[in-house]
């Protein structure tokens, strides 16, 4: 708009507020009406409403009715300020003009610009209602939900508003109106303490896995991939007349190995997967999407189908379908001569308490267990680096938590043993047979710590913090903390997928049919490396849950920590009976291996934090 286009008095529309023109010039100077104050501005800034002049400026009243009826005569139809001013004052003066403005910024009835006004039509008219209607009942529900949210209660309506906050306390959202509304920073533990507070979380709801992408999934029954594939019946040694131990903990439900001696030869008995499961089938890809099998206490998450593991589970049958390896050692636990055989066994299940009854009076287990001490003994003789921290087991039954202390048993190295042995021989039966492998390996720390006057948790402590991480590559590298020149984890088809592959390989080297390449095998472990990383996190963060939501159900719990390490004005307390690691203030700056007296301890479950009463005990 142009200055010659206006004259002085008229009223303006300048950035939605009214104003007269008082001066003319290259910029016009405006009086801002209702505001007291005039100012200079360009002619295109300001909208004409009415040529004027007018000497006040009051906002008419009008009956609904008239406005209504003035809609429907014109419904659907373009019309003007004016006619609207007309229709319902009956008169076009400025304040006419100004009232049939804000009539048309209400939107109900008409809408549009000053120079282009539209009547909505009965449906637009109807619809627009009902919007409004159902916007005013939702704003009425909001300040309802936070008259609730003040006095930390909800019902059952108010999901809908604290689904955003859940989003965001699971990771699948970044911020919450709610958290906003209160003040409290956008993040996932203030979600998760703000859903604690209302009761709309209980403390035994464990998000982790969630926020993860970890949960819920199981992998799909194909039944098609049940059928063995890449072994004949008769291909299979029949090994039924050995005695084969499978030994795990009481509670297993995918036993994947069992453990014999003929007399001769140690036997490493491993469910035969890939039998079952050859390359790029269907269920393969289940497999390497899940990576492994999600352990956490309340739950798991298999890595394969249900129906292969009850058919392929080491002990689940009458008769078991293995993998057998077959080891010849000397004295010195050196392994002298390997064998990879399809098999079948018969297999006796035993906890690792009830192998540990039978190491002096089974004849089996007493042999196997001096040869595997032999093979621990060379390894440590090579250096490996032995880190024996305490190990709790963590379960969940109807929200009821129990934590078990794992005790060091000979039955439980036994195993551990054999299975290294096994990967061990598989690393040299790959050298030798140039076959593609997914080798696990460790460089060695840049500096080992001397242990020898500490106590001996500390010790411990001081080795692992100086290890450096565990790498996956289809090099034969050296594993130093195992003390080992290469080693294949091949012991767990069930639950890992890299151990499937090590099966497939396997299974297909000794059926003369082709196997993947160096390249393949590197995008396998490409592609399950990070869901791996995710696993171990979920588990990790899981069991800490756990830990403290017992802590929390229990404040009367006492027990003894013990200083490990000093961080600036924290220090880092394990506490053996719980396996649980803790940072904490501790009055006097207690030296490592101090024991402290631990008591009520306060939880902060969204943080994963715990604080407790100290008492220093001595050392």
């Amino acid at each position: 708009m142009t200055s010659t286009n206006l004259q002085i008095g008229a009223l303006l529309l300048y950035k939605s507020h009214p104003a007269k023109l008082i001066g003319l010039g290259d910029k016009i100077e405006i009086d801002l009406l209702f505001q007291a104050q005039s100012k200079k501005v360009r002619p295109k800034d300001v909208t004409c409403l009415h040529p004027g002049p007018f000497t006040q400026l009051t906002q008419l009243n009008y009956d609904i009715k008239d406005l209504e009826e003035a809609r429907a005569l014109l419904s659907g139809a373009e019309t003007s300020l004016a006619e609207i001013a007309e229709l319902v004052f009956n008169q076009t003066s400025a304040a006419a003009i100004w009232s049939a403005w804000q009539i048309v910024t209400t939107g109900i009835h008409f809408y549009g610009s000053p120079s282009a006004v539209k009547a909505r039509s009965d449906e637009e008219y109807l619809e627009e209602i009902e919007k409004r209607a159902a916007k005013k009942a939702r704003h009425e529900s909001w300040q309802s939900f936070i008259e609730r949210v003040a006095e930390k209660t909800f019902i059952d309506s108010d999901r809908v508003f604290l689904a955003e906050v859940e989003n965001l306390a699971l990771g699948q959202a970044t911020e919450s109106r709610l958290l906003q509304h209160l003040g409290r920073q956008q993040s996932r533990e203030n979600a998760h303490a703000l859903l604690l507070e209302l009761k709309f979380w209980e403390t035994t709801f464990n998000p982790h896995p969630q926020r993860l992408e970890l949960l819920p999934d199981n992998p799909r029954e194909d039944r098609h991939e049940v059928s063995e594939c890449l072994c004949s019946a008769a291909e299979r040694l029949d090994l039924t007349r050995l005695d084969a131990f499978a030994i795990d903990d009481e509670d297993s439900n995918d036993p994947d190995d069992a453990i014999s001696f003929d007399g001769k030869r140690v036997w490493v008995h491993i469910a035969d997967v890939a039998s079952l499961i050859d390359i790029d089938t269907p269920a393969d890809h289940h497999a390497r999407d899940r990576a492994a099998t999600l352990y956490l206490p309340e739950t798991t998450r298999p890595m394969l189908p249900q129906s292969i593991t009850d058919r392929l589970g080491i002990g689940l049958q009458e008769t078991s379908l293995a993998l057998s390896f077959a080891l010849d050692l000397d004295a010195r636990g050196t392994i002298l001569d390997f064998e990879i055989v399809p098999s079948r066994i018969r297999v006796t299940r035993l906890s690792y308490n009830e192998a540990e009854n039978l190491l002096d009076t089974n004849p089996q287990l007493t042999k196997l267990l001096a040869l595997t001490r032999a093979h621990r003994e060379q390894r440590l003789r090579a250096g490996a680096v032995e880190i024996e921290l305490p190990e709790c087991k963590i379960k969940v039954c109807e929200k009821r938590i129990s934590i078990t202390p794992l005790p060091n048993l000979q039955s439980r190295n036994l195993v551990s043993e054999a299975m290294l042995m096994t990967g061990a021989a598989c690393a040299i039966y790959a050298q030798k047979h140039d076959l593609a492998m997914p080798h696990a390996s460790q460089t060695p720390p840049q500096e080992l710590p001397e242990t020898d006057d500490l106590p001996p948790l500390v010790g411990m402590y001081a080795k692992r913090r100086a290890m450096r991480p565990g790498r996956l590559s289809c090099s034969p590298l050296t594993h130093f903390g195992l003390g080992l020149k290469a080693y294949i984890r091949v012991t767990s088809p069930l639950r890992r997928y890299l151990d499937l592959i090590a099966h497939q390989q396997l299974r297909r080297h000794l059926k003369g049919l082709p196997t993947l390449d160096q390249s393949q095998i590197t995008a396998r472990i490409a592609a399950v490396s990070s869901t791996s990383a995710q696993i171990r996190q979920a588990e990790r963060l899981s069991n800490r849950h756990w830990t403290l939501t017992f802590l929390q159900q229990h404040p009367e719990w006492q027990g003894i920590g013990i200083v490990m390490a000093e961080w600036g004005r924290k220090s880092l307390l394990l506490v053996p009976e719980l396996a649980l690691e803790v940072e904490q203030a501790i009055t006097g700056n207690q030296a490592p291996g101090t024991r402290l007296l631990l008591s009520a301890p306060r939880v902060n479950l969204p943080y994963l934090e715990v604080f407790f009463q100290t008492k220093v005990l001595g050392q």
